[in-house]
């Protein structure tokens, strides 16, 4: 039987995926792009220009009732997400709609699938190296005197908010990727913001750059709408047990899972371009 060009196997497989990658999100707080692109790319096998665009709005679709729950938490620093965004938001509109509009470019496609890996390899050096900062109780203490020395410097901290705001803006435009892998730690390391403001400032910077994304992609037609509700619909329950799972396990071992799983699909992603 088949449901808008989708077989049930192709819906279930869907829902599948989208379960395994909300368990995997639940258990660690790792973002979902880098956990989605290779999915879609490696077992939809789903062109890398429409498989960015797909991610953006998985992304953007699995990020509203999370921002609005930090939003009734008061846990977003709306002085940091203003200014990052400032910075974030020209560099995404540049990013997507350049991107998007390669859609023909078979050349461009091989370069983005290649420049895809690049970022995802860079993500596991991020998450190794922030496994390793909140292990080592000397380097925690040495990024809060960098972060106080940032807070006394204002136009420091506005233009370093800008500036990396356009750095993470451009990757989620390109990519999709760079939401939670390289957000969360910059905002741990140069701004000094605790736990729970932290993600819910991730979170929300992360909401509106998957929408603009999700926007621009969409109406370039470069996004497969239905595999995007569907895997979002099954991270639901799986973020639900992976969190659930995540109290009862040593917090190193989850995340070197991860890392592991991740490392695989971003080396299968080069493989595969290599024999093309």
């Amino acid at each position: 039987m088949v449901f808008f060009d989708l077989t049930i196997a192709d819906i279930l497989l869907r829902l599948l995926l989208g379960m395994v990658i909300g368990f995997c999100i639940g258990l660690t707080g790792v973002g979902g792009g880098v956990l989605v692109l290779p999915a879609l790319t490696l077992i939809l096998r789903i062109d890398p220009i429409t498989a960015v665009g797909t991610t953006t709005l998985y992304a953007f679709l699995t990020k509203i009732t999370a921002t609005l729950h930090h939003h009734r938490l008061k846990t977003i620093d709306w002085g940091i997400a203003v200014r990052f965004l400032m910075g974030a938001v020209p560099a995404n509109l540049i990013t997507s709609l350049w991107v998007s509009s390669q859609g023909g470019d078979l050349h461009f496609k091989r370069a983005l699938t290649n420049f895809i890996v690049g970022v995802i390899f860079f993500s596991v050096v991020m998450m190794v190296f922030n496994m390793f900062t909140r292990s080592r109780p000397k380097m925690v203490e040495k990024e809060r005197e960098l972060a106080e020395h940032i807070q006394q410097k204002k136009i420091v901290r506005i233009e370093l908010c800008v500036l990396l705001g356009a750095v993470c803006g451009g990757l989620i435009g390109a990519t999709s990727i760079g939401g939670g892998v390289l957000i969360v730690p910059l905002l741990i390391t140069l701004f000094g913001l605790p736990a729970a403001r932290t993600v819910g400032t991730a979170i929300f910077i992360t909401f509106i750059l998957t929408m603009i994304t999700s926007i621009i992609y969409g109406f370039r037609g470069e996004q497969n709408h239905l595999t995007a509700v569907i895997m979002a619909a099954g991270s639901l329950s799986g973020v639900y047990y992976g969190s659930k799972l995540s109290v009862k396990l040593p917090e190193l071992f989850l995340r070197v899972i991860v890392l592991v799983l991740v490392l695989v699909a971003a080396i299968m992603m080069l493989g595969k371009t290599a024999a093309h």
